[in-house]
């Protein structure tokens, strides 16, 4: 799905994973229009509730603006025990939450990329980015997803490392504070409250690391994260971007990318994906964005 016009998070994910798409999810019946994603939805739909594995039909994310395409997996890729995880994870009296802390974490590692960051700087940032995605692996049982991150588990399909880095050398560097010194300690309050006491080590490496070399990151992500249930401000709707052709190595010796660090760009060049996307039309469809690159 490309981003909904103007909000603020969606925009996020585009400017530092260089795609047009910034959500993604699981088709979860056979052309029926029904599809299965992780998405924040509080203060939208469902107040007080920060949202989970969501049941919802491609019209919802056209009444919110988003132009939607279809990824076919390859056919040697068996889609059945896909959809076996998917009602093992989400029932109608619980579909798990919306992972604000894991959204964090593959920002961050994103934004370690920016030309103008320090190469010591940028590795040690993300070698705790690593680690703190790592230690969020090691709770497998607790059902907080992001969107890629979902899909990626679904299919149980591994990334390699080398996928994090976005082939678009123009990384933007961090942007300016939106008020420095106050919504960074918004997050961070915000992030620890979400983060269990057993995670919160890691995350705090992270965090101190990044105010460090990165000390404007933290101001501009708590607008793009914690305010985007409340801004839109209707701006126009990005090119879908498919990047073709690409090379998608599938190593199986190389060292394996967590799935809290997988984003949609990264389904869009794997493997097992197929080679073009297809935009999902109807009447109630909105314009297709223009072509990108």
């Amino acid at each position: 799905m490309t981003p909904i016009p103007g909000e603020p998070l969606g925009d996020m994910i585009t400017r530092l994973d260089g795609s047009g798409f910034s959500h993604s999810g699981i088709a979860t019946g056979d052309g029926d229009g029904q599809m299965a994603s992780a998405h924040m939805s509080f203060c939208r739909t469902r107040p007080f509730d920060l949202g989970g594995i969501r049941g919802d039909h491609v019209s919802h994310f056209w009444e919110l603006g988003q132009s939607v395409y279809r990824l076919a997996v390859r056919p040697e890729v068996p889609r059945d025990p896909a959809l076996e995880r998917l009602a093992s994870l989400r029932s109608p009296d619980d579909d798990g939450t919306f992972s604000v802390p894991k959204i964090v974490i593959v920002a961050i590692a994103l934004a370690t990329f920016a030309r103008d960051l320090a190469p010591e700087s940028a590795l040690e940032v993300r070698r705790l980015a690593f680690e703190a995605a790592r230690a969020w692996e090691g709770v497998p049982d607790r059902r907080q997803f992001y969107c890629a991150e979902l899909v990626a588990r679904l299919y149980d399909r591994p990334f390699a490392v080398s996928a994090l880095e976005p082939v678009d050398p123009q990384r933007p560097a961090p942007g300016p504070p939106a008020q420095e010194g106050f919504l960074d300690s918004l997050l961070v309050r915000t992030l620890g409250w979400l983060t269990d006491d057993d995670l919160q080590a890691p995350y705090d490496r992270m965090l101190a690391a990044v105010e460090k070399a990165m000390p404007t990151f933290l101001d501009q992500a708590a607008v793009d994260i914690l305010l985007s249930p409340f801004l839109h401000d209707g701006g126009p709707a990005l090119a879908q971007g498919r990047r073709t052709p690409v090379d998608r190595p599938d190593d199986p010796a190389a060292e394996r990318l967590p799935y809290s660090l997988v984003t949609p760009r990264m389904l869009l060049d794997a493997p097992w994906t197929a080679d073009h996307v297809e935009r999902i039309v109807g009447p109630d469809a909105p314009l297709a964005p223009p072509s990108g690159p």
